[in-house]
């Protein structure tokens, strides 16, 4: 492998593992959702929970700039349809959009991963 395809595959390794573990923490933040009774209290939890998605949207488009993987703009594009479920009270069609982005970020670190462990790096 070329020097490039390795550091890229670096990239694109480091950045899907943080996705991943971040959305996670939303996908169990969201279950917590469910919970909430009183309405003030429910509406200050999405307002939270909204700011965690659009704080990983950030991450995930500098993560597409940097890594130049178009397909990390799909995981942004995912959160963005939760956090519209978010707002219409519908935690399970934003769980749905959540599992989504967690699969491509898997999918794009199963790929670096593959071409690190062909290298003997991992």
């Amino acid at each position: 492998m070329v020097e490039n395809e390795v550091k890229k595959a670096l990239t694109v390794f480091n950045y899907a593992e943080k996705f991943k573990t971040g959305l996670i923490v939303a996908s169990s933040l969201l279950e917590l959702l469910g919970g909430i009774k009183g309405e003030a209290e429910l509406a200050g939890a999405e307002k939270l929970l909204i700011a965690y998605f659009n704080a990983l949207i950030l991450e995930v488009n500098i993560a597409a700039n940097a890594s130049k993987v178009e397909g990390f703009r799909e995981i942004a594009v995912s959160l963005q349809k939760a956090i519209e479920h978010v707002r219409q009270h519908n935690p399970i069609a934003a769980q749905r959009f959540l599992s989504e982005a967690i699969s491509m970020a898997t999918t794009h670190g199963n790929w670096a991963a593959q071409k690190l462990k062909e290298e003997n790096l991992i």
